[in-house]
């Protein structure tokens, strides 16, 4: 699969979310615009909106979200990789799973250690929830359910993401044969798909799983990180009590960068709206009231994050499957299945 295939099969049309056409207007020193490649709704989505109000409080002058999902994340990547480098424009990336699906859809026109680092504001990762109609409480219970034909339908995000790699090795190495696996753009649309019984499991990260819950329509009922979810959602089973951890896919940081070549001094007044938004008493009871990680870094934690971080997710992945190349050969067997 070469990269124009690619990112047309996972969905090449960006989506403009809650604010039109704002990230191409700037140069306004009172406006920037704060790009997030998934869907509305999804962890990466909640993190920021959380924090948008408070950060504008700090620069004093307005941020505005602007939702450029598909390809995995890749569309909004690349999208803010060819914006103004005059600080208008930022945007959130979740290594390593940025980096793996940067890699797995073979682009050559950019790289991730292009952008410049900003901060990162957290740390979140993979739950699977299932709709509560089929009344499963665990992972050897969702796997009876498919094993049975109880259940149908299991929902990723984003073909040659990150958590479509998961996908597979949750079926080839902890034995979850779903019946079709579909894919979508991030954790928002996926909860839907859940929630309507579209499809009866799929992933969604600890951010959003919460809002699942509230739905009273999906439970989560499956940890894929090592970090303990269990104050959010008490009893919840892990993926561990099955087989090896799989966190080095399953578990992202929350990173701002910026297009190539922007200032220092622009992204320094940007990491420090990101890490008073953190450190705010409204985010600090936020983060108690949903067990989201909440956790500032600097320009050099967050760099520290992602440069590089191809070279480490090719090792992870070469140990765990034997390569990239396996990758795409499962993939491809398993949509001719």
């Amino acid at each position: 699969m070469d990269r124009r295939t690619f990112v047309k099969s996972a969905g090449a049309a960006s989506v403009v979310g809650m604010t039109g056409l704002a990230g191409c207007l700037g140069g306004d020193d009172d406006s920037r615009t704060w790009m997030i490649p998934w869907g509305e709704g999804g962890g990466t989505d909640t993190y920021a909106r959380q924090m948008q109000p408070l950060a504008e409080e700090e620069i004093d002058g307005s941020i505005e979200i602007e939702n450029r999902e598909g390809a995995g994340s890749m569309i909004g990547s690349e999208w803010l990789h060819g914006q103004e480098n005059d600080g208008s424009v930022f945007g959130t990336v979740n290594p390593a799973g940025w980096s793996f699906t940067w890699r797995a859809s073979e682009i050559d026109d950019w790289h991730p250690d292009d952008f410049e680092p900003i901060a990162y504001s957290g740390i979140f990762g993979y739950t699977l929830i299932v709709n509560d109609e089929y009344e499963i409480e665990s992972f050897d219970g969702l796997r009876d359910a498919y094993e049975d034909g109880d259940i149908s339908g299991f929902g990723y995000q984003g073909a040659g993401s990150d958590s479509h790699l998961t996908t597979l090795l949750l079926r080839d190495e902890y034995g979850l044969e779903f019946d079709n696996a579909v894919p979508y753009d991030g954790g928002g649309p996926t909860q839907e798909a859940v929630i309507s019984d579209e499809v009866g499991a799929g992933f969604a990260t600890n951010t959003s799983a919460v809002s699942a819950e509230e739905s009273g329509e999906a439970s989560a009922v499956v940890n894929l990180m090592d970090i303990d979810l269990d104050d959010v959602f008490p009893g919840i089973d892990s993926i561990t009590n099955y087989g090896d951890s799989l966190a080095w896919i399953t578990e992202f940081y929350q990173v701002q960068v910026a297009p190539p070549d922007t200032p220092e001094d622009e992204r320094q007044e940007l990491s420090e709206a990101i890490q008073y938004a953190c450190e705010h008493e409204e985010t600090q009871e936020w983060m108690e009231e949903t067990g989201n990680i909440v956790e500032y870094g600097d320009m050099d934690a967050a760099a520290e994050q992602y440069v590089g971080s191809v070279d480490a997710i090719e090792e992870n992945v070469n140990e765990a499957i034997g390569g990239f190349d396996e990758f795409q050969r499962m993939a491809e067997e398993a949509d001719d299945d």
